[in-house]
């Protein structure tokens, strides 16, 4: 279980550019617990969860079969492990959880009952993708407050559906979801303008956070005042629309200088030209000969089973095919790279006595050769990603220089309707008691966030 736990960990870093895991302090070291999640992502939520999640766990498949595994398992949790199930069953693309099955409450229950004086507990957990199924993307799990094992099966089936909701941040729609994060852009960007000292951008699970919290007070005022929440949301809206077809987030609004010179210009130029004198050399041809067979080869197995599979089996899928054909590609390539440079059978060796590169080249053992560039492949493929992201954002700083620089644009108008739509926004959670603040108290079991939002006095 450790080498697996290790691989999935390896493999998540590399696969996600960012992973936050909050509130590990919730997970009880002294017994027991059933950790129950939304499934939205397949493979990879079974990965992070086995991976990050820092408690001996043991395997579940998601099927209880008979009552012999089930009390297997519940001993096991009585006796102080955990256990991570997705009541779900089928992971999905929906916006909130669907119906979820007993087989966690029945675990919980019975393992309560095999338990001597630490009984175990239900510990949701929260799995946060910003776009799941990108490479080098941002994930975050939140480990949200323990739950007592109480009550009857269906009982405890309602209350784990309820915590599963909110741990996820379940909306009808996509859209509200979306809203709900584009609102927390709109009051990120107004707290940095108030206090320049705060980060420009915080870290995901920060931001997974923020959108809680946008969400418990959007909810609240929804139903403390449903008529004035329609307006702050139409006016959202229309804001955000306004500034995508501009191509433009609203950190960038508000952090456009008052002084647009041409210093921060020549800046992003040199950022932009370092990153692609790296890329246009050997680091970008190595990542091609390294990644691009691979790559080509899971994109010709998704597209033969493409109409077979669900957009998430697809997904895990890949991931499966990528398992396979990069590592057995590396060594391909690590292996033809070796006989290129140190056999006397090579074509380079014809040029040895023209070059002193080649001549040390040679007469190193290829034993020393072939795990450097076993080790160089993979490397080059991260370090590609690297250099293209600095060039990526030293090309979006230009595009931004050109715009603050146009005079055609009204900058003033468009920061004014920000700031007056972030104030309101701003207004509303100032005086609420909200996820993260420190006088905030947990929603009883099974209830969602907004029923325990109060007024400050």
């Amino acid at each position: 279980m450790g080498i697996q736990n290790w691989f999935n960990r390896t493999l998540m870093s590399t696969w996600f550019r960012e992973i936050s895991v909050i509130d590990n302090e919730n997970l009880p070291k002294d017994r027991g617990s059933v950790m129950v999640s939304w499934h939205p992502g397949g493979l990879y939520d079974k990965m992070l969860t086995k991976g990050l999640i820092p408690r001996e766990q043991i395997y579940f498949d998601g099927m209880i079969d008979d009552e012999s595994e089930l009390d297997l398992i519940a001993n096991q949790v009585a006796n102080g492990a955990s256990v991570i199930v997705f009541p779900e069953g089928e992971s999905h693309e929906s916006p909130k959880p669907k119906q979820i099955r007993d087989c966690a409450a029945k675990i919980a229950l019975r393992s309560a009952e095999l338990a001597g004086e630490n009984k175990p507990v239900i510990v949701p957990v929260g799995i946060h993708y910003s776009r799941k199924y990108y490479f080098r993307e941002r994930v975050a799990l939140t480990i949200e407050r323990p739950i007592e094992i109480t009550g009857t099966i269906d009982e405890l089936s309602s209350i784990i559906s309820s915590e599963i909701s909110r741990a996820s941040h379940s909306s009808d729609n996509w859209q509200d979801r979306v809203l709900i994060w584009k609102a927390r852009s709109i009051i990120r960007a107004e707290r940095l303008r108030k206090n320049p000292d705060l980060k420009q951008r915080g870290s995901y699970g920060e931001e997974v956070l923020g959108a809680r919290r946008v969400r418990a007070a959007w909810e609240w005022f929804a139903k403390e005042n449903p008529e004035s929440c329609k307006l702050l949301e139409n006016r959202t809206k229309e804001h955000m629309s306004k500034l995508e077809s501009f191509s433009l987030k609203p950190r960038y609004i508000d952090t456009r200088p008052k002084s647009v010179t041409n210093k921060g210009f020549l800046i992003s130029i040199w950022w932009l030209c370092f990153a692609w004198s790296f890329m246009l050399g050997f680091v970008t041809l190595s990542a091609i000969i390294g990644s691009l067979p691979p790559f080509l080869a899971v994109v010709a197995g998704d597209w033969l089973i493409s109409t077979k599979l669900s957009q998430s089996r697809r997904g895990a899928m890949k991931l499966y095919m990528s398992f396979v054909a990069y590592p057995i590609w590396w060594v391909i390539t690590a292996w033809a790279f070796t006989w290129t440079l140190t056999s006397d059978g090579s074509p380079l060796a014809r040029f040895v006595e023209y070059s002193v590169i080649l001549e040390f080249l040679f007469a190193v053992p290829s034993y020393a050769v072939f795990p450097l560039l076993l080790w160089w492949m993979p490397m080059a493929g991260k370090l590609q990603i690297k250099l293209q992201s600095k060039a990526t954002i030293a090309w979006r700083r230009m595009r931004l220089w050109v715009m603050w620089r146009n005079p055609s644009f009204d900058w003033d108008k468009l920061c004014d309707e920000q700031s007056k739509l972030a104030v309101d926004l701003v207004k509303i959670g100032d005086n609420l008691v909200l996820p993260g603040d420190d006088d905030w108290v947990e929603p009883l079991a099974g209830m969602e966030d907004f029923t325990a939002v109060s007024q400050r006095e």
